[in-house]
């Protein structure tokens, strides 16, 4: 009998266990089949893909005029590689930065062919250069694809050469980023191309927002959007002034299609009609921002229907009959002005205004170069994922440029030059994504050496295939990942062959090579990871705190609004955009990880996250609900806000130390504060109202995550 009740306690966890199994395979091999497939064609430049490859060409044509020099492939790499930056996505293309890469990709030649002859030095000086261009390309996470482009840079140096100096090399590569730069300053001209697709970014999320809360107030809302957008504009020195402006009336647009919510949902039981007319005001506001999205993006000006529509769905809203259509219907209001504010911004950012700035290019300057030292002192750890990660790729390219010195074949350099391709900062990046970059780049070196051996025998051939390598792959960069590996690896073929290697190589021995790199990169990132599903807990602790300072601040406005600080108050709400950003971003990596163990997982931090934003709405409404001028003290509130922040810091306890702190009484603070509310001055009412609507959501989403988290300590599946 002992034994059966052995058996029977066995059997759940073995099934639990399975369970876990399969979920930490599943998850990683749908990334892997989705990041394979991956096409946005919309992500496509075409334009300014042309303006790119239309310097190799002209590089191309100087060195066909030439007779094909040696230092002619140099100088097509060259203006190749900074050409990357005008295509990446979310990197701000200004010629300067191009400069900047040409000069890096320069002094990667140069070491790797001063290195060349020296096989351990060579091993040494690829590793160190690998720990650099890692931990910068960690550190500021848009520059990953171009330290990148820097890395392979000192694996093709070498290879670069023929019957000419290393020196005549690095800097006929120079010369090519020159010709590249000079190109940049050809139509088309978006010179705030990035600055306006993030604008036109957050438009559209708020769209999705919009749209998801005419239908429910419990679901989650994104901000990633805006805090890009925030965190994007303050790093540029010059911009329009209505796209600075466009910054403070889109969070004023968020705190008002919040509130129209809140008065939707409060009206959803009263009288179902009115609650359907409040959801569509919000419908026509999705309708507007994605016309307005649309014009940024295509700067043109918004087509004026949309104008009509929100006016027609803001007259049939409620207005009058009881407080809460009352209320209702001033929110309705608010939405309609925000919507318009955004709008007028919104086609002065479509015309051609002048960008302005307050502070000089000196001044910025020296910012810029502060936060990025900061930022690389403050990950000079051994606890630092960036350090981590440069740490490892230190060791990967030394292994792989090992591996390539011995491989028997003359290809062996392929096998460092897929590993810098593969190796990113994370295992989504590097496992998911890598797979696909791995396989696509062995099809292109493959299919690349098949043509070659036909096309090289007429080099007149060849410039024109290099130069549709090259625009081709400028057009699949922003478009997908694995179609941009297979093509890059072939202007890497034509590009080698071009300089005097022999077309009749085997291409199973390029793919061999480029799959060798790849496995290698993927292998040691296994036996070296850097899980961010163990540090989800210190992001999510990091948020909630970031939570309870806000509460704090809103709910000690609304008992003294006349001391109301607003600098403070825009420091706390950079501060919670910043922890929530961190921890989605977080959680998106963490869900791709075949990693099981103690909770909480990516899921399990989403839904607490998404439970306390509940609150967080609430809290967003009663801080755009103080009024300027508003000046009458309302009593009770300051221990119900005690409460709250107890509670907030309860929550943080239970997850940091896995046990939770003081218990918090909410519920007899909430009855507490009904009753002061119960009574005051016709100045107060509408104040008192709003906090009896939403401090009752706010300890409904407080105790929601409590039971969240206990179900997690507690192990369950």
């Amino acid at each position: 009998m002992r034994q059966l009740q052995s058996v029977t306690v066995e059997l759940p966890l073995t099934e639990q266990h399975l369970r876990l199994v399969r979920m930490s395979i599943s998850a990683p091999a749908k990334q892997v089949g989705r990041s394979m497939i991956t096409w946005d064609s919309s992500a496509a430049e075409p334009f300014a893909a042309l303006r790119a490859a239309a310097s190799i060409a002209a590089v191309l044509v100087v060195t066909h005029l030439l007779g094909y020099p040696g230092w002619g492939v140099a100088a097509v790499y060259g203006a190749w590689a900074s050409g990357i930056p005008q295509l990446s996505p979310a990197v701000n293309s200004r010629p300067s930065l191009s400069l900047l890469v040409g000069g890096t990709v320069s002094l990667a030649i140069l070491l790797g062919g001063i290195t060349a002859p020296l096989p351990i030095v060579m091993v040494i000086a690829a590793a160190a250069w690998a720990f650099i261009m890692a931990f910068i390309g960690a550190v500021d996470g848009t520059a990953g694809l171009v330290t990148t482009v820097c890395g392979v840079a000192f694996v093709l140096g070498p290879h670069l050469a023929v019957n000419v100096s290393i020196g005549a090399v690095a800097a006929a590569a120079a010369c090519g980023a020159l010709v590249q730069t000079a190109f940049s300053y050809l139509p088309p001209w978006r010179r705030f191309r990035v600055e306006s697709q993030a604008l036109a970014d957050a438009y559209r999320a708020l769209a999705v927002d919009a749209t998801v809360l005419a239908d429910a107030m419990n679901t989650s809302m994104s901000t990633e959007a805006l805090h890009k957008l925030r965190e994007l504009y303050d790093n540029r020195r010059k911009l329009p002034d209505a796209m600075r402006e466009s910054v403070g009336a889109l969070y004023e647009l968020r705190t008002a299609i919040i509130a129209v919510a809140a008065a939707r949902a409060r009206l959803l039981d009263r009288d179902p009609t009115a609650a359907r007319q409040t959801a569509r005001v919000l419908r026509n506001t999705t309708i507007a921002l994605d016309i307005l999205a649309n014009g940024v993006e295509r700067e043109s000006k918004a087509a004026p229907d949309w104008e009509a529509q929100l006016a027609e769905a803001v007259k049939s809203a409620p207005g009058d009959g009881t407080a809460h259509h009352f209320v209702a219907g001033q929110e309705v209001h608010r939405l309609q002005r925000a919507v318009h504010r955004t709008a007028r911004l919104a086609e002065r950012v479509s015309s051609t205004a002048s960008a302005t700035s307050d502070v000089s290019r000196k001044a910025r300057a020296r910012s810029r170069a502060g936060e990025y030292w900061h930022a690389l002192r403050a990950n000079f750890t051994w606890q630092s994922p960036s350090m981590r990660h440069a740490l490892r790729a230190t060791v990967t390219i030394g292994l792989a440029t090992i591996a390539g010195l011995l491989w028997p074949e003359g290809h062996g350099y392929w096998i460092p030059l897929t590993a810098w391709i593969v190796l990113k900062a994370d295992f989504a990046a590097t496992v998911t994504t890598g797979i696909g970059r791995m396989l696509g780049s062995a099809a292109g070196a493959v299919i690349a050496s098949f043509l070659a051996t036909g096309l090289l025998q007429s080099p007149k051939v060849t410039v024109f295939v290099v130069g549709f390598y090259a625009l081709a792959g400028y057009l699949t960069l922003p478009v997908s990942y694995t179609v941009y590996s297979a093509v890059i690896a072939g202007f890497a073929v034509f590009q080698i062959d071009m300089a005097g290697d022999s077309p009749m190589f085997a291409a199973w021995d390029r793919g061999l090579c480029t799959l060798a790199g790849g496995v290698l990169a993927l292998v040691l990132y296994a036996l070296w990871p850097t899980w961010q599903t163990r540090r989800l807990p210190d992001f999510l602790v990091s948020l909630i705190e970031a939570y309870r300072d806000y509460a704090n601040i809103v709910l000690d406005m609304q008992a003294r609004p006349a001391e109301r600080d607003p600098k403070r108050l825009q420091r706390t709400i950079d501060e919670v955009r910043l922890k929530r950003a961190n921890l989605r971003a977080a959680a998106e990596k963490a869900a791709a990880e075949p990693i099981g163990g103690p909770r909480p997982y990516s899921s399990d931090v989403l839904d607490v996250e998404e439970s306390l934003e509940k609150a967080l709405r609430s809290l967003i409404v009663l801080e755009g609900n103080v009024r300027v001028g508003d000046a009458a003290h309302l009593y009770g509130i300051d221990e119900f806000r005690e409460a709250v922040t107890g509670e907030y810091d309860r929550l943080a306890q239970w997850i940091s130390k896995g046990r939770p702190g003081p218990r918090v009484d909410l519920d007899t603070a909430l009855d507490d504060l009904d009753s002061a509310l119960s009574t005051g001055s016709e100045f107060t009412e509408q104040r008192r109202r709003l906090l009896d609507w939403e401090t009752d959501f706010i300890v409904e989403a407080l105790h929601d995550s409590e039971l969240i988290i206990a179900e997690w300590q507690r192990g369950e599946p």
